[in-house]
């Protein structure tokens, strides 16, 4: 028999999966609301563009630490008091957004917000304890639909936001931590503990460096490993300075940047939730994975190639397909390669892996936008994503993992 209380599709699992899929919603829609304002907002503060990449990095740089802890922790005093927690860091960080008079007190909104923001690995631990394994797929296709629709609506919310407050980017903090705060409430109020914890977090984030170094060297993993690090590294370039370049060049305000995010988003979530699937059936993960890194290399080539704004429009539509076809694929090809016994903590070990990118692509494109010049973040990415296409030839065909 089914056990109900696993069914993805009974009353009990319906509100708590509703729940985490708001959790994550929520943490970036926070994320999408702050990252067009983000730019401009630190330079009013004296932030020069390596100022804006540490900033940028140190959000990241908290959920590196903070993942495995978190998901880890959850298996031990349970996955409720965690997510209350963190909710609750992720409205501090933001409120202090709102009020922030210096950059000092953004660098501290920022690592707030990261450490709070850093429960993934708790949220998929619930899933897995509330979903059985032929169900967990879908369950965990929840997740991916919050990142999606929470990075479209979060450059939206803000653009309006932007737009009524007339270009003063406080609020927008405040609505942030309202959105947490909201969540935090519901999960107070209406979330279970479930009622058979797994070792999830453990399986995921193994704290056992002989594990990750044998991953990272894996000859079968290191390839995949070593793309999703390039690709993450190369659209933080992008991401860091996108704002400043189009601020400078473009004459875009807050709102319009907000607009551009938006676009980028929608294209992301349009590729891998209605194409995705078939392109891969079609083409396999391998050359998705070649083809994507060719697409946002081109698109990080053209966005600083010219003044004309339906030329930036069109490289960043390169860059979001290229995206949205290279990520998923190579996170799919990464779980066929490991053993199956290891797929959660290799995937742990690739989330790792990607998230340093996001910690290093910032500092170094902020660092060149300001002392290479305006260009020299695309020209950067746009050449590591070359290796990486470099790399993905190397990869096995579809045939050859089956």
């Amino acid at each position: 028999m089914t056990d109900k209380s696993k069914d993805i599709n009974s009353a009990g699992s319906k509100l708590p999966l509703l729940l985490i899929f708001l959790t994550v919603f929520i943490d970036l829609v926070g994320f999408g609301i702050i990252i067009p304002i983000l730019p401009t907002f630190a330079e009013k503060f004296g932030a020069d563009g390596l100022g804006v990449g540490l900033l940028l990095m140190s959000y990241s740089l908290m959920q590196f630490i903070f993942t495995p802890i978190w998901g880890r922790l959850s298996d031990n005093i349970g996955r409720r008091p965690v997510l209350l927690i963190s909710l609750t860091a992720s409205a501090i960080g933001y409120l202090i957004w709102g009020f922030a008079g210096s950059l000092s007190m953004l660098f501290v909104s920022r690592i707030v917000a990261g450490f709070g923001n850093a429960n993934i690995a708790v949220a998929q631990a619930y899933i897995a304890d509330i979903t059985t394994a032929e169900n967990r797929a879908k369950g965990m296709g929840l997740i991916g639909a919050a990142f999606g629709l929470g990075f479209v609506l979060g450059p939206a919310i803000g653009g309006l936001i932007s737009h009524f407050a007339h270009g003063n980017v406080g609020p927008i903090g405040f609505v942030a931590a309202g959105f947490s705060l909201l969540d935090l409430i519901l999960t107070a109020l209406l979330l279970p503990e479930p009622k058979n914890r797994s070792q999830a977090g453990h399986e995921r984030f193994v704290f056992d460096p002989g594990f990750y170094f044998k991953t990272l060297f894996d000859p079968k993993l290191r390839v995949p490993l070593a793309i999703f690090f390039i690709s993450t590294f190369a659209f933080s370039n992008m991401e860091a300075t996108l704002v400043l370049l189009t601020e400078r060049w473009f004459n875009f305000n807050t709102a319009d940047n907000s607009w551009m995010f938006t676009y980028i988003g929608f294209l992301i979530v349009l590729v891998q939730g209605g194409l995705i699937g078939r392109l891969s059936k079609k083409y396999g993960e391998k050359h998705l994975i070649s083809i994507g890194c060719i697409l946002v290399a081109a698109g990080l080539l053209l966005t600083p190639f010219t003044k004309q704004v339906f030329v930036l429009y069109g490289a960043l539509a390169l860059l979001a397909f290229g995206s949205g076809i290279n990520n998923p694929s190579n996170q799919s090809i990464l779980s066929k390669l490991a053993s199956k016994e290891k797929v959660g903590g290799v995937l742990g070990v690739g989330q790792s892996v990607s998230t340093l990118g996001r910690i290093l692509g910032p500092i170094c494109g902020g660092a060149a936008f300001q002392y290479l010049g305006l260009a020299s973040p695309y020209y950067i990415g746009a050449s590591v994503m070359l290796i990486a296409f470099c790399l993905s030839l190397l990869l096995p065909a579809s045939s050859d993992m089956s």
